[in-house]
């Protein structure tokens, strides 16, 4: 008696994204990024390219980075058709979506440039090749591989709604965006090397919010307030009124126009925490910048 056993499975794979991120104003990719493109496109895998999302950050008009994004896609759709029929094709219902700046996905701006490309890797069907059995006494169910044939196949894929792959992270909010007139808000991580008004570089996405509302808001107003930690009485350096000319000057050589600002020093005389404070933490919450809403 003739045994015929056929055996078959299929490698299943699931939808990935990769993020390839652009600098300030450009629509094309820095050295960095080109390299980290480029080692991501010529992996060795088969992929199907299911959506391609493109975003900026607030900088500029709406028509101005809605254009960006595309040029930013633009980019990354060519360089992509480089590689078709031999290790990427693009989806039947390929969908293209620039979402300029109307969506901000994440805090830091530079997070926002960039493109995001959800694709999947193409399963492949591995098929056992015929295993005949002539005698059957021999075969007593034990399964005998051998080399297997790997034939490519292509899966039916839902491709999914590009405002549904939108970074799950959450939309970021601006902490400036509900205040008002008569709103004091802290400057949270603001932070200055010591007895200047210089800022430590960690420092930057915070004054980047404190910009980003001001663009935002062009009838807006502020008094930018100064304190200071640890010493009672006056503020001998004035470092407080140092710090709060900082923020003001950095407003302005971002394009705020100056009659939008003032600025004041209050030195130690509005403690958060009783000076002297017990901890570092509370000397770091007396320290501080403060933005205090005139007009909106």
């Amino acid at each position: 008696m003739k045994y015929v056993l056929l055996l078959f499975g299929l490698l299943l794979s699931a939808q990935e994204k990769a993020s390839f991120y652009f600098d300030f104003d450009q629509n094309t990719f820095n050295p960095k990024q080109n390299e980290l493109f480029l080692t991501w496109l010529n992996k060795d895998e088969n992929r199907e390219i299911l959506v391609i999302n493109g975003y900026c950050d607030w900088y500029g008009t709406f028509d101005y980075n809605d254009t960006l994004a595309y040029e930013r896609i633009n980019t990354v759709h060519e360089q992509l058709k480089t590689k078709v029929n031999s290790s990427i094709f693009f989806s039947e219902n390929l969908k293209i979506k620039g979402f300029g700046e109307r969506v901000q996905t994440r805090k830091e701006r530079r997070y926002n440039r960039r493109v995001d490309v959800f694709y999947t890797v193409v399963p492949k069907k591995v098929v056992l090749k015929e295993v005949v059995y002539d005698d059957p006494v021999v075969y007593t169910g034990q399964v005998i591989n051998k080399d297997p044939e790997v034939i490519e196949t292509k899966e039916i894929i839902q491709v999914p709604d590009t405002d549904d792959l939108i970074d799950p992270v959450g939309l970021y909010k601006n902490p400036y965006a509900t205040a008002k007139v008569g709103d004091k808000l802290v400057m949270n991580n603001l932070y200055f090397y010591d007895r200047s008004g210089i800022f430590v570089p960690e420092s930057l996405p915070v004054m980047e919010e404190l910009l980003e509302f001001m663009v935002t808001h062009p009838k807006v107003k502020i008094e930018i307030q100064g304190h200071i930690c640890c010493q009672l009485g006056e503020d001998p350096e004035d470092i407080a009124l140092v710090r709060a000319i900082a923020v003001h000057n950095y407003l302005v050589a971002n394009d705020i126009d100056d009659s939008r600002l003032q600025y004041k020093s209050f030195g130690s005389t509005q403690p958060i925490h009783k000076i002297p404070e017990k901890n570092e933490k509370e000397r770091n919450e007396n320290r501080r910048v403060e933005i205090l809403i005139l007009e909106n």
